[in-house]
């Protein structure tokens, strides 16, 4: 069960959209960088640039403060919420990045 309420929106609004890839790691114990890292892919950039706005739209809505975005119209989007990250990668991105095992010490949330 997630407990983090900002988390739990965004994975809660993720489960609604037909992605590729979505992880949640919980990187708090290896790194001052946030608490989260989500990494979520979708078939193309034009879906990146897609859920990108749909993802801060609801954030706004809920009174989360965007810290940093960075990659917008790209095929790699960060979007920063302090505690938690948000990687929006197009597949071949992805798959080519391969955060997951560049994070491989962290541990995976249970989504």
């Amino acid at each position: 069960m997630i407990e983090n309420k900002k988390l739990k929106t965004i994975i809660d609004f993720l489960n609604t959209k037909k992605t590729s890839t979505l992880k949640v790691l919980d990187i708090s114990k290896i790194s001052i960088i946030a608490d989260y890292f989500i990494i979520v892919s979708v078939p193309s950039q034009k879906n990146v640039e897609s859920l990108d706005d749909e993802i801060c739209d609801l954030m706004d809505k809920n009174n989360y403060t965007l810290r940093n975005k960075e990659g917008v119209h790209s095929k790699w989007v960060l979007i920063d919420y302090n505690d938690i990250v948000i990687h929006l990668f197009d597949d071949d991105y992805k798959d080519f990045y391969n955060l997951d095992k560049l994070w491989a010490d962290a541990e995976e949330v249970n989504i």
